[in-house]
């Protein structure tokens, strides 16, 4: 299975020979499936705050956010391809000798491009595709079937190969178009309060460096205020070597055209060693397409200053009573310490200290990192959910992915028809301790929740295996606190359609 030029080829590479024998168990074992669990609800694991909670959030935000180092952490390495799917399946049917544009929209696949055609001049970068055309020497025709069709192509040709995040996304009133990457960086403008750009560290793929800095340098110039704020824009690059095997169908290694063991990337979850590089106390984490432009981003924004208020205000009391269990040991009056994770992590926690005196036990408990993560009214919409699993230290709070689910296992589905929220991928985080050290977040990582899932690879079934993810199994031994979030925070896209809402 891995011949002894294959290990040698691994050494080469600087690649674990340990670690691939263990991955490769993982894709042909029999698969781990998360027990034990429940989901979390409004006054069961997700806080619903109150006018004034919100209001001494901001309060503890305003007063207290200069005394941490932040930043903002964006994974933004995908490319737009699957948000132009509707595109690539329509670009196949027309290949067909009997094509017909009508009864392909009537048709369950093209019922969305039905509606696309009819908004086509809602997209925001309906200006640019439609200069482009002219420019080639295109008859512009609203009516003519020909120019949709060709519409649709120059859409792919312009930005199929771009990172989404550098595709415009608004129109602001002055017809300036604006990316997500500037939306998020004006939202770092605001976090910083105006006195000084929050950092904002994004990961990227190599090959759009250039783009990104082009892009920058334009947005500085839009917003006409490249002296006023320091830019502290930094990015990282997926590591190649957290990138995975992945086995065929006869549970073989598949190989590249050199008879090489090939490799994939490994999922969100490759990105927890990028964080684990951060140069911060605390950090947002907010994906690249879930965000607004200008006043329309603001409800989004005061939620990051309230989630990020709250982490303040509980890191405060936790690291006093680390102080207290590294001063006093087992002289520490407990019971406040169990009225906090009651009241914060666990209604039903136990001091149960096992092989540990009670104020070790206690100590292990808050001496960890801490993630408080908005979760949304489940409307649909598809993504990881906030669930209760029990864990030796008590019952924890966890963000499942669906893959880590099987609808089949009747736990499962039980968990996921009471299930009422999601997770947005809205979060703040504190990653160093009471003395400012920084925690190894790989220490806190489930290695067993690595996820498994079947794709195809060049028309072949293949089982492939990520990293546990960043926010799921990646973060499994955080201590975490859920807060609802309102609908209005959530504005991704994931598909061409969501930019003509």
């Amino acid at each position: 299975m891995i011949s002894e030029e294959d290990y040698k080829k691994l050494h080469t590479n600087g690649r674990s020979t340990e670690l691939l024998q263990r991955q490769y168990e993982y894709l042909t074992g029999k698969k781990t499936l998360v027990s034990e669990i429940r989901p979390a609800t409004t006054g069961d694991g997700i806080f619903s705050l109150t006018d004034q909670d919100k209001e001494k959030a901001l309060e503890a935000f305003y007063i207290h956010s200069n005394k941490r180092r932040w930043i903002k952490f964006v994974p933004a390495s995908g490319a737009a391809s699957r948000m132009f799917s509707p595109l690539h399946a329509f670009k196949e049917a027309i290949k067909e000798v009997d094509f017909n544009l009508s009864t392909y929209l009537q048709s369950s696949e093209g019922n969305l491009l039905r509606e696309l055609k009819k908004k086509l001049k809602n997209l925001p970068f309906f200006g640019i595709i439609e200069e482009k055309m002219s420019k080639t020497g295109q008859k512009i025709i609203d009516t003519d079937e020909g120019y949709f069709q060709n519409f649709a192509g120059f859409i792919l040709s312009q930005f199929e190969n771009y990172p989404k995040g550098l595709i415009p996304f608004f129109v602001d009133e002055k017809n300036q178009k604006w990316t997500a990457f500037e939306a998020q960086l004006i939202e770092a403008i605001q976090l910083g309060q105006k006195k000084g750009m929050v950092p904002i560290h994004l990961t990227i793929d190599k090959n759009h460096r250039e783009l990104f800095d082009q892009t920058l340098a334009g947005f500085q110039k839009k917003m006409g205020m490249k002296d006023e704020i320091s830019f502290d824009v930094q990015y990282s690059y997926q590591h190649r070597l957290t990138d995975t095997p992945f086995i065929d169908e006869n549970k073989e290694l598949v190989r590249d055209d050199k008879g090489e063991i090939a490799f994939r990337k490994g999922g969100h979850g490759s990105l927890l060693e990028n964080i684990n590089q951060l140069d911060a106390d605390c950090i947002w984490i907010k994906n690249i397409d879930n965000i607004l432009s200008g006043k329309a981003n603001q409800i989004g924004e005061l939620w990051m200053k309230i989630l990020a208020g709250k982490i303040l205000s509980i890191q405060e009391v936790i690291f006093k009573h680390l102080m207290a269990l590294e001063q006093y040991k087992e002289n520490t009056d407990l019971n406040p310490i169990n009225e906090l994770i009651q009241k914060n992590f666990d209604p039903e926690f136990k001091l149960e200290a096992q092989n540990k005196l009670s104020h070790e036990a206690l100590y292990d408990y808050l001496h960890r990192p801490i993630r408080i993560c908005g979760m949304i009214p489940n409307s649909g919409a598809v993504g990881g959910g906030p669930f209760w699993k029990k864990e030796l230290r008590g019952q924890s709070l966890q963000i499942i992915e669906g893959v880590e689910l099987d609808t089949s296992v009747s736990e499962h589905a039980k968990a996921i028809s009471n299930s009422t929220h999601f997770n947005p991928v809205i979060m703040v985080c504190g990653i160093t301790d009471h003395h400012g050290e920084k925690f190894s977040l790989h220490d806190f990582r489930d290695e067993k929740r690595s996820m498994i899932s079947e794709k195809t690879n060049k028309n072949k079934s293949i089982t492939i295996l990520e990293w546990p993810g960043l926010w799921n199994g990646g973060m499994a031994e955080w201590n975490t606190i859920f807060i609802e979030l309102p609908p209005e925070t959530f504005n991704p896209v994931k598909s061409i359609m969501d930019l003509i809402r």
